[in-house]
């Protein structure tokens, strides 16, 4: 907001001071400053504004209707000031939120766990989850979304970059494990009690997600039809189940944290299918270059690449 006209702190203290004693002599010694000087610093001051801010008839002093409405905004000004100049004299930094606008499994599975990290560097940015399907950009208050889309995705009129690169590989208990031995060969695998995803195909074509379908179309083992243990509509509840030994889950790595690190999960084949889809870090054009963002961007980046 461009001002025109603005007045000087040194004339808004006098102002406060005047207001409060009701007595030009009283704040001026307050001010430590001639009682002429705080005169003409209240003459500067309603000539800048255009308006009288004292009566000063009868020999007694008493606020305008201007100089009441004027007062609590200099008030409030003043106790804002000291409490940003007792804070920079501290060294502390005003707490910030950062909205976050990201798939509900992704934050689950993949950026909550990491979360605590985060925090044990930035203490002051606090990070807000927003799973709505779409993100806004038109409120400065929502600042960046993490998106999944195919690779080489242009998203027009936003800053992008791509961050984490999809990979699929299918993942069991080691109790499972333990009862029905490691598979030899891809075939093997369709003797385990697998866990499909329902949302399989798009618009009756085949797409490039977490299914048994791809994953199988993909290493050549074709099947007209699988029969599982368990259904469910989303990976992350897919890795939970395998978790609790229901059978084997075709996993990605956004969608696994520590559960290969801590034993709960187990590989079936060492090798990672490679996907042509992968999660963007998404901003208004420029933000990225704000400090809350930019630390964000670069420690998502930083995880992405553990």
């Amino acid at each position: 907001m461009q001002l025109r006209r603005f007045p000087s702190v040194t004339s808004l203290r006098g102002f406060e001071a005047c207001a409060r004693y009701l007595n030009f002599s009283q704040a001026a010694a307050e001010l430590h400053i001639t009682q002429s000087a705080i005169s003409h610093q209240i003459k500067q001051l309603e000539d800048l504004l255009g308006v009288e801010l004292f009566n000063r008839s009868a020999g007694a002093m008493k606020l305008t209707q201007n100089g009441a409405e004027l007062l609590p905004v200099v008030r409030v000004f003043f106790k804002d000031m000291i409490s940003v100049v007792d804070r920079f004299e501290r060294g502390e930094r005003r707490e910030s939120v950062l909205e976050v606008f990201v798939h509900d499994s992704f934050a689950t599975t993949w950026l909550i766990p990491r979360l605590p990290g985060f925090y044990a560097l930035w203490p002051e940015i606090k990070i807000k989850l927003n799973t709505e399907d779409f993100s806004r950009f038109d409120n400065a208050n929502v600042q960046v979304a993490i998106r999944l889309e195919t690779r080489g995705c242009a998203w027009s009129g936003l800053f992008s970059e791509f961050i984490l690169a999809e990979r699929l590989f299918p993942v069991c208990s080691p109790v499972l494990v333990e009862a029905l031995g490691i598979p030899v060969t891809v075939d093997d695998i369709l003797r385990y009690p697998l866990i499909l995803r329902s949302r399989t195909t798009l618009s009756g074509q085949r797409v490039s997600t977490p299914t048994w379908e791809y994953w199988l179309d993909k290493h050549g083992v074709r099947c007209e039809s699988l029969k599982g243990a368990l259904t469910v509509p989303y990976t992350s509840m897919a890795v939970h189940a395998a978790i609790r030994g229901l059978g084997v889950a075709m996993a990605r790595t956004s969608h696994i944290s520590d559960e290969l690190k801590t034993g709960e999960l187990q590989k079936l084949f060492a090798e990672e299918m490679d996907t042509d889809t992968g999660y963007y870090f998404l901003c208004s054009p420029g933000k990225e270059k704000t400090a809350d963002i930019q630390a964000f961007m670069n420690w998502v980046k930083a995880q992405a690449t553990l």
